[in-house]
């Protein structure tokens, strides 16, 4: 009897757990439940209130548009559109465009507005008068406009290329497509870095189409710049051991760096003069302490060896600078020789495997 109370016991236990989980999870199932559908409620409510805004914005526009405020209309169409998209409001934005007289952005809201109704007239036959009316609208601008197609160079524009016709920026994808525009000037500025603003101008009449061609040419002062800063890259390789001399392309005599180099060359001759006296003087002294000691000299004769070190020394560094002088005057003498538009670039600079390398390079 106690076996089977206990197990009583036992299995109303279970059966309350069980049942406090089921409420738990149930509760847990309506919560999420309620959150989601508030979720969409709220969505859905935004959705309204921005198109009732939209179509309260539209209809105050057509008010507008009835009485003959095209500009304030066009505000308020614009507006709605942006909160609602809409053919209908593109059709409105469209004839207030061309009451104001701009008959090729009428024409481009026209076709808009026409491509945007025949979409939607697919679900909805509501959209259907609207796709029609604007067609036959934008039919009826036609012979009101003119075209204007601007021609790129070939290959091509270069790299930041920028065009605008009438002042509006004119893509890539523009090029060579002939495009409505108003009767009249048509003014198209093209530019890019390092090149010279073309600015071209043309006029077109109601129906007529005009070409323009693109065809950009290099500033002569950025070519310039370009030139300074890789002369002062060029010179910079002194500082690793180079010595580098780079006469630029502007049209000029050669002769400065001719006499330049003459003077140069001039200074390492003397250099070598001076090698050789202070060479003949080490050596002087050299022959001297090897008769007076017959071989090592001991600390008496130190002074003696300590100024034949530095007559030799000097000697060193004078066959050096005037043997470099020497080749850098015969390099600029040889650039210094030929003139005209090319850019000369004469170098000395040591080899990695040991000695000196010395050229003349010229970039045509």
């Amino acid at each position: 009897m106690r076996s089977a109370a206990a197990l009583a016991r036992l299995t109303l236990s279970a059966s309350l757990t069980l049942s406090a989980s089921l409420t738990l999870s149930a509760s847990l199932t309506l919560s999420a439940s309620l959150t989601l559908s508030a979720s969409l409620i709220c969505t859905t409510a935004h959705a309204q209130t921005q198109e009732g805004i939209a179509q309260t914005r539209f209809n105050k526009g057509r008010e507008l548009f009835i009485t003959g405020q095209f500009s304030t209309a066009l505000v308020e169409f614009r507006a709605a559109s942006e909160l609602y998209e809409s053919p209908n409001s593109r059709l409105y934005i469209a004839r207030c465009e061309r009451e104001l007289g701009h008959a090729a952005s009428a024409y481009v809201e026209f076709e808009r507005a026409a491509s945007e109704a025949a979409d939607r007239a697919r679900s909805d036959p509501r959209y259907a008068s609207t796709r029609d009316v604007a067609k036959q609208e934008a039919a009826a601008l036609e012979g009101k406009l003119a075209h204007v197609t601007v021609l790129a160079p070939s290959p091509g524009l270069p790299d930041g290329a920028t065009i605008t016709v009438n002042g509006g920026a004119l893509g890539a994808a523009g090029l060579g497509v002939a495009a409505p525009i108003d009767p009249g000037v048509v003014d198209v500025v093209a530019k890019a870095p390092g090149y010279l603003v073309l600015h071209k101008t043309a006029r077109a009449a109601a129906g007529e189409a005009v070409e323009i061609k693109i065809q950009l040419e290099k500033d002569p002062a950025a070519a310039t710049n370009a030139n300074a800063n890789a002369n002062a890259n060029a010179n910079a390789n002194n500082a690793n051991g180079n010595t580098t001399i780079v006469v630029d392309n502007r049209p000029r005599s050669s002769h400065g760096l001719r006499n330049a180099g003459f003077v140069v060359g001039g200074i390492g001759i003397a250099g070598m003069g001076a090698f050789a006296g202070f060479a003949a003087l080490a050596q002087t002294r050299f022959d001297q302490l090897k008769r007076e000691c017959g071989g090592p000299c001991d600390a008496s004769k130190a002074a003696q060896i300590d100024e034949g070190q530095t007559f030799q020394n000097i000697a060193n560094v004078a066959l050096a600078v005037s043997g470099t002088a020497i080749l850098t005057g015969a390099i600029m003498i040889i650039a210094g020789i030929s003139t005209g538009n090319h850019e000369t670039t004469a170098s000395i600079a040591p080899l990695s495997h040991g000695g000196w390398y010395a050229g003349v390079s010229r970039a045509f």
